[in-house]
C-alpha cells in the first residue's frame, strides 16, 4: 500500500512538472556570481529546487533520528547503570543493617570509587562513621562527594551538621552561606545559620535571617522567634543608647506587644524602661497588661518591686487579696501573697496564709523554708528548725521555674532560654501549684482592668 501512495504522489508530481513546463516554454537564466549563470526552463527550476528541499529535509531528519537514537542509547546505558548500582547499593545497605559494619564501610567505599560520580554511597558512608562520632571521617567523605559529585546544596548541608556535631564552628558561617547561595530556598540551611546568629549573639544578621523565615515559613512558633530576636535588637540598643534613642525604642517595643499579646519579654523591657525614665505610672499599666494578657507571674513580682520602690506597697496587696476574693485556691498566688507578707514583716498574716497552703495538701521547699522564715520573724526557733529540715535539699529560688518548651530548670524567670534558643517560655513549674488559674480568675483580669484600664493616682498608685 506504501508503495501505491509513493507511486500516486510521483505521478502527481511528474503530472504537474508537465504543466509547469507547457507553461512555461521559456527558458531563464539562474546567476550564480559574476557573468556566470545557469540557464534552464522554469519547471527543471521548480523542480529541481523542490528534489534540493527534499534531499535536505531527508538529510536533516535523517541527523535528527541519529541523534534521538544515540541520546536513546546513552539514557539506556544510564538506566541499566542506574539499576546495577542500587541493586549493589541494596546489597552494601543490608550489610549495616546486619550489624556488619566494617563489611559495609568497605562495601560503600568501593561503589564510590566504582561510581564516583553518584552520591548515595559518599552519603551512607558519612552517616555511618557520624554514627561511631567519627566526625573527622565522615567529614572527609563528604569533602570527597563535593569533589566529584558536585557542590550540591544538601551536600554542604550535610557537611555543616557534621562540623556541628564536632563543634567546629568556625567555617560553619561561610558554609551555610554557600549553601544558600545554591539553593535560596533551602529551608534548612537558614534555620541552621539563624541558630548560629543567635548563639554569636549577632542580633542584626539574626533578624534578616529570622525575617526571610517568616516569610516562608507560616509557624507560629518562628513568628514568636521573630518577635524574640527583635526584643534582643532592641533590648541592645537600649542598654547602649542614650536617652534621646528610649522613644523609638518604647515605640518598637509597642509594635511587639501588639503584634504578640503574649510576647511577655517585651512587656517586661517596656516596664523597666518605663521605670528607668521615671514614668512609674506607665510602668504599672504595661505589667497589668501583661498580666491581663498572660497571666504570669514575673509581672506579679514586678510590680511588688515597683511598688514597694515607691513605697506604696499598699496597692500590690489590694491586687494580690482581690485575685483570692475570686479565686481563693490560687496556689501560685497564695503563695506569692504570703512570700510578699513575710518581706514587709507582716508576719501573722503570713504564717496563717503559709498555713492554709500546708492546709491544701502543698509541700514544696520554698514553702518550708518561708514558713520557717516567718518563725524566726516570729521568735519561734523550735519550729523554725523543723521547717529548714524539712526544706533540704533546699533550692536557691522559693519558686522553681522551668521552660515549656526543654524542661530546662531556671532559678529565676528569663526572658531567653538559652538551652533551647526560645523566648518568653519560662515559667512556673505548675505541676507543684496546681491549680494555678480558673475561668474566673481570667473574667478577673478582663473586668478589673489589671490591664491598660489600671488608673495610678497620686498616694494610691494602681487603683484596682
Amino acid at each position: 500500500m506504501r508503495y501505491k501512495v509513493l507511486f500516486f504522489v510521483f505521478l502527481l508530481i511528474f503530472a504537474f512538472y508537465l504543466y509547469i513546463s507547457h507553461l512555461n516554454q521559456d527558458a531563464a537564466r539562474f546567476y550564480i556570481g559574476g557573468r556566470y549563470y545557469y540557464e534552464n526552463s522554469v519547471s527543471d527550476f521548480v523542480v529541481i529546487s523542490f528534489i534540493v528541499g527534499v534531499l535536505f529535509a531527508f538529510i536533516l531528519g535523517f541527523f535528527f533520528d541519529l541523534k534521538r537514537l544515540i541520546v536513546g542509547w546513552r539514557e539506556d546505558k544510564k538506566e541499566k547503570k542506574r539499576d546495577e548500582f542500587k541493586e549493589l547499593l541494596e546489597k552494601v545497605t543490608l550489610l549495616d543493617l546486619r550489624g556488619e559494619r566494617e563489611k559495609a564501610i568497605e562495601g560503600f567505599q568501593r561503589l564510590s570509587r566504582r561510581y564516583p560520580d553518584m552520591e548515595e554511597p559518599y552519603v551512607a558512608l558519612a552517616d555511618l562513621y557520624s554514627s561511631a562520632r567519627e566526625y573527622d571521617s565522615a567529614i572527609e567523605t563528604v569533602d570527597l562527594a563535593l569533589t566529584t559529585v558536585g557542590r550540591k546544596d544538601h551536600l554542604l548541608l550535610k557537611k555543616a551538621r557534621l562540623l556541628l556535631a564536632r563543634k567546629d564552628t568556625k567555617p560553619l558561617e561561610a558554609l551555610l552561606k554557600e549553601t544558600i547561595g545554591v539553593n535560596e530556598s533551602n529551608v534548612e540551611a537558614h534555620l541552621l545559620l539563624r541558630d548560629w546568629y543567635v548563639e554569636e549573639r549577632d542580633w542584626d544578621k539574626a533578624y534578616e535571617i529570622q525575617r526571610w523565615i517568616v516569610k516562608h515559613m507560616k509557624a507560629e512558633e518562628e513568628e514568636q522567634r521573630f518577635a524574640g530576636i527583635r526584643y534582643e535588637k532592641i533590648k541592645a540598643a537600649s542598654e547602649k543608647g542614650g536617652a534621646g534613642d528610649i522613644a523609638a525604642i518604647v515605640k518598637e517595643l509597642k509594635e511587639i506587644v501588639s503584634e504578640e499579646k503574649r510576647f511577655i519579654p517585651a512587656y517586661i523591657l517596656l516596664g523597666h524602661l518605663y521605670r528607668k525614665t521615671g514614668i512609674l505610672n506607665e510602668a504599672g499599666r504595661i505589667y497589668g497588661r501583661g498580666y491581663t494578657k498572660t497571666g504570669h507571674i514575673v509581672f506579679l513580682t514586678e510590680m511588688e518591686e515597683l511598688y514597694i520602690d515607691r513605697r506604696d506597697p499598699g496597692v500590690i496587696l489590694k491586687i494580690y487579696r482581690r485575685i483570692l476574693d475570686v479565686s481563693p485556691k490560687n496556689y501560685i498566688i497564695l503563695f506569692l501573697y504570703a512570700r510578699l507578707c513575710l518581706r514587709l514583716e507582716m508576719i501573722d498574716e503570713a504564717i496563717e496564709t503559709l498555713n492554709t497552703l500546708f492546709a491544701e495538701g502543698q509541700s514544696f521547699s520554698g514553702l518550708h523554708r518561708a514558713m520557717a522564715e516567718a518563725y524566726i520573724h516570729h521568735g519561734d526557733l523550735a519550729q523554725a528548725v523543723d521547717e529548714f529540715k524539712k526544706a533540704f535539699p533546699m533550692e536557691k529560688a522559693y519558686i522553681p521555674f522551668r521552660c515549656d518548651t526543654c524542661q530546662a530548670s531556671y532559678e529565676q524567670w528569663v526572658p531567653f532560654c538559652e538551652s533551647c534558643n526560645s523566648w518568653g517560655t519560662v515559667n512556673v513549674k505548675t505541676e507543684e501549684f496546681l491549680p494555678v488559674e480558673t475561668a474566673e480568675l481570667r473574667v478577673l483580669y478582663e473586668r478589673e482592668g489589671f490591664g491598660g484600664q489600671m488608673n495610678c493616682e497620686e498616694d494610691e498608685g494602681v487603683s484596682v
